[in-house]
């Protein structure tokens, strides 16, 4: 009898990522992806501005710049779909975010939001 092919993510650290408003802070979290099969794993946000992960969070009109980062991937690209490895015991993704602007003193004070999304085709 053939095994079902199945993927899971689990052991997510952070469901709610925040940084404090000062250049160059950082954020992460990270989760294990384990499938019995090949498969792809796509990155994404709702602000991406290029596969680099360029992106940011905004309040309304208001914009500061974040710089992504995916670690534990063949390739840090984002938008795009990247080979994972079949694993029986998991493999672990985390995701940095980085403040990449300065706030300035005009700037409104406020919250200031992105989201991020994962995908997997198996």
């Amino acid at each position: 009898m053939p095994i079902a092919e199945a993927c899971t993510i689990g052991s997510m650290t952070e469901t709610f990522m925040q940084m404090k408003a000062e250049y160059k802070n950082q954020t992460a979290t990270s989760f294990n992806v384990r499938c019995n099969k090949g498969y792809n794993i796509q990155f994404s946000s709702r602000n991406l501005r290029d596969k680099y992960g360029r992106s940011f969070v905004n309040n309304g009109s208001y914009r500061l710049s974040t710089r992504m980062s995916i670690l534990g991937a063949k390739q840090n690209l984002w938008n795009t779909p990247i080979a994972g490895d079949v694993s029986q015991t998991g493999h672990k993704y985390s995701v940095a975010v980085q403040l990449d602007e300065r706030p300035s003193f005009a700037l409104p004070a406020g919250q200031y939001t992105d989201e991020l999304y994962v995908s997997l085709s198996f």
